[in-house]
């Protein structure tokens, strides 16, 4: 109980429920109906209907062990389809023990299972809680009544997919804009930070190798003081769409600030990720030319170590570019391979994000 009330779970907890649409839903969702069925549980107790409260007691069960499962693990895609085979079971058997109040619980489950997990299963749920009520024929007092349940049913459940199908849709669209560069559509700080830590728990538990590459345009303030800052936009957008053209699928490209784009090479150890940027660098420094202000960078390249987190991991990165700088610009410098870099090599830039 201690590791459930320990501040940074808490954190944890209240981070993911604002950020994870699906956790939060699950959550609130939970919460509610076990709170409501188990005052079903109560008053069936009290005015002697044991067995029904039983059922009732075994629901809310299911359901809070479900929350616990979803708070524990964090794996909503599983936990929302267990949620949703306990809602559906919960609701044929109170149509079973109940009879026709059960049906109106089943207009609820068949919106909320949209809600719960992804629409091709609530739908597949949906179908089999419409199909198990409808073959109950005595549910009904007539043939009109019957078929009414079934077009209201239909209603509901289509209507619910095409929420859900919209909602989707727009979660996807907020999310990109949420994560992505408005001017150069790479990556923006918060995408970097969710995978680079992403990256660091992957290789504390596989082992596998990630390389930072920090990239820094050389003399760009010039472009922006002689051209101004439209022909400087359109310098970092055309370097970025340079950038992205080089790279692989599967690497990370972010821009981290102003002049400044960060690579993240998945499976690169120090020899190859040197040699990919190196070979970047040929290719892409210098290509560009605005008014005759020919656009070159500076990177520094670090490869993740393992006793050390992103703000480290990145800190060195930096210095390492700055070397870089120092040295002439238009060059590649590896980062040393000490674990912790010292004083002298953390900048105030990176200062700032380890405070974020």
């Amino acid at each position: 109980m201690q590791g459930w009330l320990k501040p940074e779970t808490v954190r944890q907890f209240r981070r993911k429920f604002r950020e994870d649409y699906q956790f939060a839903m699950i959550v609130l969702f939970g919460s509610l109906a076990a709170l409501v069925v188990g005052g079903f549980v109560i008053y069936r107790y009290m005015f002697g209907y044991y067995f029904g409260g039983t059922v009732n007691l075994m629901i809310v069960c299911s359901m809070l062990l479900v929350l616990a499962y979803t708070v524990r693990s964090g794996r909503t895609r599983r936990a929302g389809r267990f949620f949703v085979v306990v809602t559906v079971v919960a609701c044929i058997a109170s149509t079973a023990m109940f009879g026709r109040t059960g049906i109106l619980w089943g207009y609820v489950v068949l919106w909320m299972n949209y809600l719960l997990t992804d629409r091709r299963f609530a739908l597949a749920s949906n179908l089999v809680l419409m199909t198990v009520l409808i073959i109950e024929t005595s549910l009904f007092q007539s043939i009109l009544e019957g078929v009414t349940y079934i077009v209201t049913a239909l209603l509901v459940t289509t209507f619910g997919y095409i929420f859900a199908e919209r909602l989707a849709r727009y979660q996807q669209q907020l999310e990109m804009l949420a994560l992505q560069d408005p001017l150069t559509f790479a990556g923006n700080r918060r995408m970097m930070r969710r995978d680079l830590n992403a990256a660091v728990s992957n290789w504390r538990r596989s082992g596998k190798h990630y390389t930072l590459v920090l990239l820094d345009l050389d003399h760009f303030k010039r472009i922006n003081d002689k051209f101004g800052h439209e022909v400087g936009d359109r310098a970092l957008r055309e370097f970025a769409d340079l950038v992205r053209e080089h790279i692989r699928a599967g690497d990370g490209f972010y821009r981290f600030g102003g002049e400044e784009f960060v690579l993240l090479l998945p499976d690169q150890g120090n020899e190859v990720a040197l040699e990919t940027t190196e070979s970047l660098h040929r290719r892409i420094s210098g290509r560009l030319n605005y008014f005759g202000e020919v656009l070159r960078f500076s990177a520094g390249v670090a490869v993740l170590h393992s006793d050390e987190d992103w703000p480290e991991w990145l800190t060195r990165a930096d210095a390492a570019m700055y070397r870089a700088k120092h040295a002439g610009r238009d060059r590649i410098v590896l980062a040393s391979e000490k674990t912790r870099p010292g004083p002298a090599e953390i900048t105030p830039k990176t200062r700032r994000l380890r405070d974020d």
